[in-house]
């Protein structure tokens, strides 16, 4: 009897032992589902992840490359909305796709606003989540981009004294740097316009200033045949940009002893304007000749920029410093060392503290110096460097090259910091 409680004992054991050994083996089956699930659900976020970054990153750039085209190349609605598909496509394709499937794809023009918005309705397959009933997952995505532009205002100082005939290739370049094939007016003013107001005005010099048409505003009604003028009348107000309607005007070569002629007629100023063919048409026609007044030519330079000067330029004027919606911008531009005070060579010192007061009184005023030292000497650089609104917006050119170089740079930086972003 014994014996058979033993054995009735050891099949209850051996019994318990395989429901031990099937209820672990569910528990594992279990787990490893568990796990699947785990790595399926890692796989299905991950791909959600990568379509929110391709396509945030591709609502971007089609946003900005619409914006961009409205701002630069004065782009209808109908153009920008297919820049920004083309953008949002290649940048999709650029990312070896999004996994996300296209719902819908919108672009807003708000041109009260100044913004293209992107908007981008998708969804996402699932691989596994869908054993849980998600079989997709929505990934909206937008985008704004801002195309308002600030107006430009440049005034040009162009360096035509004898020396840039030293040899005539240097005036040659001086041209082609400017008004040349891809110049300095080429980017600022392309063919097909620009969605901002964008008005450049030139200011020659020699040993003085031909004010050309304004000659009688600028002289207390004086009105030579040359239309020469020099420094103010008044010494104290060279450095300002005081109206030179009155008080502020200028000297002319009857005024002053042993006066050199300035610039002849192909060389007066010329008042901003929008015009691409009137600005390149006076910058090919300079000529060269006398000594270097590079005060003079700073102080017209901003002059041209100057809402104190309005009653001189009429049509053309300046709008008020700091208004919020103009960028104004002087650019000096010269081939030697200041050495002309009063139309006599000789007078170099006083020439280059007019020149640097006339530099920190208009930087003063938010105006932006950019300068240019065209095979300049080592003092000349130093000059410039300190005049320029910063030491990246001074430009030593070496040669042709190097000129041309700085002028389309200038230009360049010109055109990216007046779009507002």
């Amino acid at each position: 009897m014994f014996a058979g409680v033993l054995k009735a004992a050891e099949d209850v054991r051996r019994s318990m032992a395989r429901d031990e050994r099937g209820a672990i083996a569910v528990i594992f089956a279990l787990g490893i589902f568990v796990l699947i699930m785990i790595v399926g659900l890692a796989v299905d976020v991950g791909r959600v992840m990568h379509a929110e970054r391709t396509l945030s990153a591709a609502a971007d750039a089609a946003a900005l490359a619409a914006a961009k085209g409205i701002r630069s190349q004065n782009l209808t609605d109908a153009e920008a909305i297919e820049v920004a598909g083309s953008y949002f496509e290649a940048n999709i394709k650029g990312a070896g796709g999004s996994y996300a499937n296209i719902q819908s794809f919108t672009v807003d023009i708000d041109r009260d606003h100044n913004s293209v918005a992107v908007n981008i309705a998708s969804e996402v397959p699932t691989l596994f989540a869908k054993v849980g009933g998600i079989s997709k997952i929505s990934v909206p995505k937008s985008a704004t981009a801002v195309f308002k532009s600030k107006d430009i205002e440049i005034g040009l100082q162009l360096d035509v004294t004898l020396s840039m005939c030293s040899p005539c290739t240097k005036i040659e370049a001086l041209k082609d740097a400017v008004a040349g094939k891809d110049g300095m007016l080429d980017i600022l003013l392309p063919d097909n316009g620009t969605a901002n107001k964008m008005r450049i005005g030139l200011a020659p010099f020699a040993a003085g200033v031909n004010a050309g048409d304004y000659m009688t505003a600028v002289a207390g009604g004086r009105n030579p045949s040359d239309h020469c003028v020099y420094e103010r009348a008044d010494a104290s107000l060279q450095a300002t940009d005081v109206s030179p309607a009155g008080v502020g005007r200028f000297l002319v070569r009857s005024e002053l002893k042993h006066a050199t002629a300035c610039p002849g007629n192909a060389n007066r100023v010329i008042a901003m304007t929008d015009s691409k063919s009137e600005l390149r048409d006076a910058v090919n026609r300079l000529t060269t000749s006398g000594s270097t007044a590079g005060h003079l030519g700073a102080s017209w330079a901003w002059g041209l920029v100057s809402p104190e000067w309005a009653d001189i330029w009429g049509g053309t004027a300046p709008a008020p410093y700091k208004d919020g919606r103009t960028e104004k911008y002087v650019i000096l531009m010269t081939d030697g060392d200041y050495n002309t005070v009063g139309g006599v060579k000789g007078g170099g010192n006083t020439s280059n503290k007019y020149a640097s007061d006339t530099c920190t009184a208009m930087k003063n005023k938010g105006v932006v110096v950019y300068t240019i030292g065209f095979q300049v000497s080592r003092d000349a650089k130093s000059r410039l460097s300190a005049c320029a609104s910063s030491t990246s917006r001074f430009y030593d050119a070496k040669d042709a090259d190097s000129l041309r170089s700085a002028f389309r740079a200038i230009a360049e930086e010109i055109n990216s910091l007046r779009l507002s972003s």
